[in-house]
């Protein structure tokens, strides 16, 4: 799969969900630096994707790694038409993703509004193979268990399917960090680095977990993409797209 960018003129960037050519990305919104501070996160700048000084798109709201998904997306969905999953859509990805006519495609999420299926990931009201495709970014971290929604997201997976399969990960632990016994918001923000997450991930042990629940796991980084794809797109220079496939 080859991945072409545009000529850079200047210093312009490009976003490929929007297809705008963007002068600057906008820095990561400054609540997050001052919680983090605040609460005693020490992690904060450290994860291995999010770009805090080239977050966001300032024409369609897409975060980074939106745009890495956008990108692979437009390269991959090119033959048949696929049944796909979107699991807590971002509004921008979503609204790119309407675009490729290759696709059967539905939103599902427990909280948002505006979603063709209201559900707990952690059991999904789905028969087994009955999707060609699904995107979950950044949920994982936010589920009581993370095991019971990666198994669940293996059995409605068609074989031979494959998914976006994404979390937060911190370049500087070694293991993911849990606890149940942190449930206030202090707490949350201190170990975690935000009010919501039950848990920071390590990449290894990310890794692992993927993999004991019988996915196979792509790791595309800076050497699959290239150098210039990442510069364009405001990208950290380790960031990673995780791709799985169902055996």
């Amino acid at each position: 799969m080859e991945f072409v960018v545009l000529k850079i003129i200047k210093k312009d960037f490009f976003c490929p969900v929007c297809s705008h050519t963007i002068e600057n990305f906008i820095p990561l919104p400054e609540f997050y630096a001052e919680n983090t501070k605040k609460y005693g996160y020490i992690y904060f700048g450290r994860g291995e994707m999010t770009a805090v000084e080239t977050y966001t798109c300032p024409d369609c709201g897409s975060s980074d790694r939106e745009r890495l998904y956008a990108l692979w997306l437009r390269k991959k969905i090119v033959h048949k038409k696929l049944k796909m999953l979107h699991i807590a859509p971002e509004p921008s990805l979503s609204k790119f993703i309407k675009t490729l006519k290759l696709l059967k495609y539905k939103t599902a999420d427990l909280m948002m509004n505006h979603v063709d299926y209201k559900i707990d990931m952690m059991n999904m009201p789905f028969k087994d193979n009955s999707y060609d495709c699904f995107i979950c970014s950044h949920v994982l971290e936010h589920v009581e268990s993370d095991d019971k929604a990666i198994s669940e997201l293996y059995r409605i997976l068609k074989p031979k399917g494959w998914g976006i399969l994404m979390v937060p990960i911190c370049t500087e632990i070694s293991q993911t960090l849990e606890d149940p016994s942190h449930i206030s918001e202090e707490d949350r923000w201190r170990y975690y680095g935000q009010n919501d997450h039950v848990r920071l991930y390590s990449h290894d042990d990310y890794v692992k977990k993927i993999t004991q629940h019988k996915f196979k796991i792509s790791e595309l980084d800076i050497n699959y993409f290239g150098k210039d794809i990442f510069i364009q797109l405001g990208l950290k220079e380790s960031s990673i797209l995780y791709i799985v496939e169902k055996s």
